[in-house]
């Protein structure tokens, strides 16, 4: 041994010879859990948005197919009041869905997944 202790060695006395006291690393810490606690809600986010965004454009993309095909079709008379019963908007406890409502919500949700994995870079580079 050289005369040095282990905290000399591994730096652990480094904060009080910095003129740092226990405050500055207690207010470190919280801000590491803040960001942390940040972090988990942008990432749980964008795991929710990654799957429902594909479900509600492949939906509303399928949805409106066929309404578009079915209205094109060259069909008896007797059949005419069977495709226009095919709906072409959802009332669900009080929200109106249509084709085109669940796919803008489906790139909106697309957004949401690029505006968290931004954000999400951001917080891992300036921490």
């Amino acid at each position: 041994m050289s005369g040095y202790s282990a905290s000399n060695n591994y730096a652990y006395d480094q904060h009080r010879q910095n003129g740092r006291g226990i405050g500055s690393v207690l207010l470190k810490g919280v801000g590491i859990i803040l960001w942390g606690l940040i972090s988990f809600g942008l990432t749980f986010v964008e795991l929710v948005a990654e799957v429902v965004a594909p479900l509600l454009l492949l939906l509303g993309g399928l949805w409106w197919a066929a309404s578009q095909m079915l209205s094109k079709l060259p069909v008896p008379a007797e059949v005419q009041p069977a495709l226009q019963a095919f709906p072409t908007q959802l009332e669900a406890a009080g929200y109106v869905l249509t084709p085109t409502g669940l796919i803008i919500q489906g790139l909106w949700l697309l957004a949401v997944v690029a505006a968290c994995r931004t954000l999400n870079s951001i917080i891992f580079k300036e921490t």
